[in-house]
């Protein structure tokens, strides 16, 4: 276990202003319809890979709802949940097209799901420590086929498990509910960071952790403050100028996206470079916004209150999402540097899985 590293409280940073006219990028077009499973009537996009695969969950003819994936054809296959179960619940995709989430009959009873190129689902096992939870949630997933997760239902507490599906492995790491993993695979979870190996690195002052890069350093809020601890737990507070601020993403480069919040309650998505210094991302007629998520390489996307969503490109211009059709309700999830995946309320429908389009697809994982 590593020692409680004092804090660094190197939090000296310029805020600029959001103009109330702020510069746009290209106007995107319409998304597109991904359509749902055949004979079913409702789906939605979640994640979307840089080969521009799609996964999300889809209505069965039935009213039960499996994973989906879309090919960048968009052509959909159905991930069923495993023998046993009755639903699906979409978690995370990964350069490759594996996907995983959770096999389930309802929110007390479930089990950690992968679906490879082949579609068949497998159940990650459960650990064998005591206390023999019986039940166990995918939360996230790297590119070496490590998921990290929890299992829960025993009369213990939930524990932070990290499954390595190349070695068959499951390992507990400790008390609490996984968010994030790493290429290496250090995990976090809301309050506590393991590193590869599965030792605790203290976060020194304490806070909430909500993101983590390749490097080990982690990004998330520390006494109401936005901040980040290197891979020995070192504390840097990003910002003290707000009322309130959080910092939710980081990217490879190391920008940090998340929100920052005034006196007055109104919260707007926020970006931190490299040297510290944010940046409030615009909207139009400067409206409050919420952060979503953000590309490995620094496209972010947002949305206001009332709905509307929106990408900002890393030069922090911002393009409105349209939606599928005049005056439809479009909710964005999933984001890479070309392409944003969600869903739309169809006319004379339901709500389908669709794709806007922000550029072609790269083929490969960004760097």
């Amino acid at each position: 276990m590593f020692k409680r590293i004092a804090s660094a409280l190197a939090g000296a940073v310029v805020v600029l202003a959001t103009a109330t006219t702020p510069a746009s990028a290209a106007a995107i077009a319409r998304p597109v319809d991904l359509g749902t499973l055949p004979g079913g009537s409702t789906s939605e996009g979640l994640r979307v890979n840089y080969h521009g695969t799609v996964f999300g969950t889809a209505y069965d003819p039935a009213f039960n709802v499996h994973g989906a994936r879309w090919d960048a054809a968009g052509r959909v296959s159905d991930l069923r949940p495993a023998d046993g179960y009755t639903a699906v619940e979409a978690a995370a995709l990964n350069e490759a097209g594996v996907a995983v989430g959770n096999s389930t009959n309802h929110v007390l009873t479930g089990r950690a799901t992968v679906w490879d190129a082949s579609g068949v689902p497998v159940l990650l096992p459960l650990s064998d420590e005591f206390p023999h939870h019986p039940y166990s949630a995918a939360t996230a997933l790297n590119e070496h086929g490590m998921v990290a997760g929890f299992v829960y239902g025993a009369p213990g507490p939930d524990t932070v498990v990290r499954w390595d599906t190349g070695r068959g492995t499951v390992t507990e790491l400790g008390f609490g509910r996984a968010v994030a993993i790493n290429e290496a695979g250090a995990v976090i979870s809301r309050n506590t960071y393991w590193d590869p190996a599965g030792h605790v690195v203290e976060p020194a002052e304490g806070g909430s952790l909500y993101d983590l890069d390749d490097a080990g350093t982690v990004v998330g809020e520390s006494g109401g403050h936005a901040a980040k601890w290197d891979s020995a737990g070192h504390l840097t507070v990003l910002d003290t100028t707000w009322a309130s601020s959080t910092a939710m993403a980081i990217t490879a480069d190391g920008t940090i996206f998340g929100e920052v919040t005034d006196k007055d309650h109104q919260t707007r998505v926020a970006r931190w470079d490299r040297t510290g210094i944010v940046t409030v991302l615009p909207t139009p007629g400067d409206v409050p916004s919420r952060f979503t998520g953000a590309s490995r390489t620094g496209v972010a996307l947002g949305q206001t209150d009332t709905g509307t969503s929106f990408t900002w490109d890393t030069a922090g211009r911002v393009s409105v999402l349209p939606p599928l059709a005049e005056n439809a309700i479009c909710f964005a999830e999933g984001l890479t540097d070309w392409a944003v995946t969600g869903s739309c309320d169809v006319p004379g429908s339901n709500f389908h899985a669709v794709l806007w389009k922000l550029g072609e697809p790269t083929g490969s994982r960004a760097p």
